[in-house]
């Protein structure tokens, strides 16, 4: 059986983010449907000062998820750069050497002999705009890799601004299995919402910034007085953005903590699964650069035929909008797209389940990419 590392740095560091922890899941359910022998790789920091958790129960964590995955004994986490958890340095070694090809999220693993061991070695960029524009900045280890995929769609397009320094990025859709996002069928589910970070990173292009999700939903910030739909964000913000959290609260976004009402793997599942709605602005960065970026969170609601009303980044080039995935670049566009998914509730829950299934699925999507990298 051919064997494939996908990896990631928020495996084991960062189990409370079900996000995060899907988004790895997804790739190894679609290439064990392909008949794949699937490897998650995970690259661990030094825990931070104050950290909630230990080393151990980090890793141990990580392994029970694993396990319950049905991953077994197929996992490592690679800490520090030095000592090596759940196999010896030696497999690790021989895994690399054998794997026919390297998913290398974000380019978490940066270890200059494991890689040359791997023959196809494809970085997947998960955040279009800022990676180009950083790409520009610093060494991302680009070189290191022979294979480069992106999701964001319109990369490389003419109307994507940030020139790509010769790379040949191909595009992709963001993967989800299906099986474990089945259709949900109550049409009584209150509210709209959406899961995420209130700030992240910044990148600079011709002196101009590109920036996080919060640049974007301050500019939206007035919606929940527009509609009587509710609308409730699963933010992680802090404390201290008070002017933020202010203007939120005085414009009726209902706020919950992320790690409380859709903290790990099950509990982001059923937060997505109960919600009515998918509302979301994308980061600043991603509209600015006009990416066609597509969140993985998104494509959960839809497999779970829940509609989702997103900001615009160029999506209408490549999916269909309107049914089930609507776009929105106003304030006007949005509260229109919250209108038109309460009339005809049914027909953009079945549409955004069958877009999933058309576009998604992520046996078809690892297909394509497995085809793409000369994996036969």
């Amino acid at each position: 059986m051919k064997k494939v590392i996908v990896t990631s740095t928020w495996g084991a560091g960062y189990l409370e983010g079900g996000g995060m922890q899907w988004l790895n899941l997804h790739y190894a359910a679609g290439l064990r449907a392909l008949g794949f022998e699937v490897f998650w790789l995970d690259v661990l920091g030094s825990p931070k000062k104050g950290a909630q958790r230990s080393l151990d129960e980090m890793v141990a964590g990580f392994r029970a998820q694993c396990e319950q995955f049905g991953l077994g004994d197929h996992w490592a986490v690679l800490y520090d750069s030095q000592k090596i958890f759940g196999m010896t340095e030696r497999l690790l070694h021989s895994l690399c050497g054998d794997a026919v090809l390297l998913i290398n999220l974000c380019g978490a693993l940066k270890d200059d002999e494991l890689l040359r061991r791997t023959q196809r070695r494809a970085y997947f960029d998960l955040d279009p705009g800022f990676t180009q524009i950083w790409a520009h900045e610093w060494d991302m280890d680009l070189s290191k890799h022979n294979l480069f995929f992106t999701v964001g769609l319109n990369v490389g397009q003419s109307d994507f601004g940030i020139p790509l320094r010769g790379i040949e990025w191909q595009t992709f859709m963001p993967p989800v299995a299906l099986e474990y996002w089945p259709a949900q069928t109550d049409a009584n589910a209150k509210n709209f919402t959406t899961i995420g970070q209130w700030r992240g990173q910044y990148a600079v292009w011709k002196d101009e910034m590109y920036g996080p999700k919060c640049d974007e939903f301050l500019k939206f910030v007035e919606l929940p007085r527009k509609t009587p739909q509710p609308i409730e964000l699963a933010l992680l913000i802090h404390q201290t953005e008070t002017d933020d959290l202010a203007a939120l609260r005085t414009n009726s976004w209902q706020l919950v903590n992320p790690h409380k009402a859709a903290g790990g793997r099950d509990g982001y599942r059923s937060y997505i699964q109960g919600s009515r709605a998918e509302f979301s602005v994308a980061k600043h960065g991603y509209v600015k650069t006009w990416s066609g970026w597509l969140s993985d969170r998104t494509a959960c609601y839809l497999a779970s035929g829940r509609p989702v009303l997103v900001q615009d980044t160029g999506l209408g080039k490549h999916l269909p909008t309107g049914k089930g995935l609507l776009t929105f670049t106003t304030l006007e566009e949005a509260v229109r797209g919250i209108e038109s998914i309460n009339a005809d509730y049914a027909a953009h829950s079945m549409a955004a389940r069958k877009l999933a299934e058309e576009r998604l699925d992520a046996p078809k999507v690892l297909q394509s990419i497995l085809d793409r990298a000369g994996v036969r």
